[in-house]
């Protein structure tokens, strides 16, 4: 029989612990790199007139708190955000289970926690404890930021963000975006360096995949490759697997284009087989993105000659014609003419010729007719222009890099392999 003793553990409940152990304490960004961000981040909000940022979205939680997650958690079990404030170090308001990651891998040392576990006595919401530490930051009654805008990979629902709102009414609530993007788009020297390494790597592991294709494998097979080249790189944090994405096509008739990767890839390669990879695997949470066509065969037809050669011309040119100072809308005219100057019956294929890139693969600014965000030093973009066969029958070449903005120009971190459509002859 049970006694009157039985579960005092959750009776009396327990204190929570936090680990202080710094054996282990190995932080994804540096401490000079993290207290730089922070500045920079007061800075701007003053100019803007934010007193605070409430950050829900993956790349903002580790951008401006160090702290990465092994996966995304979009339920409201875990959830957690960065409060960036003028007048206070960030805080992490979090699920408790997370602290241990919070203390081992980020200098954030302001952590409050919440828990359904009622064993730990503490605050059983997320609302809770985060509205109970805007109060004590007197952020109750100030502008506080929240990512409203676009291009962030949000981590918290619609309807908690209107909780928020709801639960403090003297506050006044503003997009987040202005600031976040105008930090964001500039990228710091640790972060050009640890992209140029990541090209590098990029480059190895790229290469080995394409060099991989020929009659008789699957595209499956090719991808294992390029999985397998991924952790010999130490590029195993990949956020998706899939990244390195091949595009297959047969070339004997009109409509053969087949943009799909998943779930056909059992499917047999064979000679006259043409298409593309776009995008890369990523690197300590950043992203790489290029582009090469390829052609199963041993001799490329005429056709596809033409469009390697034109799309490699057009490519060319407009990288050699960016410049600091113009606009994302005058870059894509650019590479209009350049597409035209080619071949008269081109037409831009996709609705931008580049982006910029970071924590996403794909970031402000959009080199697009109606983007007039403009280029500055310091800028981490990718440039993607070509030329693609129009009777359908062709796929084409649409070459596409990674480069820095310097002062003068661009810079190329991307890849070293050739932008010709690459010839798959090794059988």
């Amino acid at each position: 029989m049970s006694s009157n003793t039985d579960h005092n553990f959750q009776q009396q409940g327990a204190s929570w612990i936090e680990s202080k152990a710094s054996v282990d304490f190995f932080p994804h960004i540096p401490r000079d790199e993290f207290d730089g961000r922070i500045a920079k981040a007061k800075q701007l909000m003053a100019k803007h007139g934010i007193d605070a940022m409430v950050l829900f979205s993956y790349d903002n939680k580790y951008y401006y708190g160090g702290y990465r997650e092994s996966n995304l958690r979009y339920t409201n079990r875990w959830r957690h955000c960065v409060v960036v404030s003028q007048d206070h170090e960030p805080v992490f308001v979090g699920e408790s289970v997370l602290s241990n990651s919070v203390q081992r891998t980020t200098w954030l040392r302001d952590i409050r926690l919440w828990s359904k576990i009622k064993i730990w006595r503490l605050p059983l919401t997320f609302m809770e404890v985060f509205v109970d530490t805007i109060t004590s930051l007197n952020l109750h009654n100030k502008v506080i930021a929240l990512e409203y805008g676009d291009e962030f990979i949000h981590e918290v629902s619609y309807n908690e963000l209107r909780e928020i709102e709801r639960l403090l009414p003297n506050a006044k609530f503003v997009d987040a975006k202005k600031v976040v993007w105008e930090q964001k788009m500039i990228k710091t020297p640790w972060e050009v360096n640890l992209m140029r390494e990541m090209c590098q790597k990029a480059g190895r592991v790229l290469e080995k995949g394409w060099k991989s294709i020929r009659p008789g494998i699957t595209e499956r097979d090719v991808h294992r490759t390029i999985w397998e080249a991924y952790v010999a790189e130490n590029m195993f944090d990949a956020i998706d697997i899939t990244n390195v994405t091949l595009f297959m096509c047969e070339s004997n008739a009109p409509g053969k284009w087949r943009l799909v990767c998943t779930p056909f890839w059992d499917r047999v390669i064979k000679e006259g087989d043409q298409g593309f990879s776009d995008s890369g695997p990523t690197y300590k949470g950043y992203w790489t993105d290029f582009q090469r066509s390829f052609y199963v065969g041993k001799k490329l037809p005429d056709k596809m000659y033409d469009l390697s050669q034109w799309g490699k011309e057009a490519y060319l040119r407009t990288v050699a014609s960016i410049k600091p100072g113009m606009r994302g809308c005058d870059i894509f005219d650019v590479a209009r003419k350049e597409i035209y100057r080619q071949d008269w019956n081109q037409a831009v294929p996709i609705d931008f010729v580049g982006h910029g890139i970071g924590l996403l693969n794909h970031e402000q600014p959009w080199f697009s007719e109606d983007d007039t965000t403009v280029l500055k030093p310091g800028m981490v973009i990718c440039v993607e222009v070509g030329c693609f066969g129009n009777d359908f029958v062709y796929f084409g070449n649409m070459p596409e890099d990674m480069y820095l903005v310097t002062e003068t120009g661009l810079e190329k971190l991307g890849i070293d392999f050739p932008i010709d459509i690459y010839l798959c002859d090794n059988y």
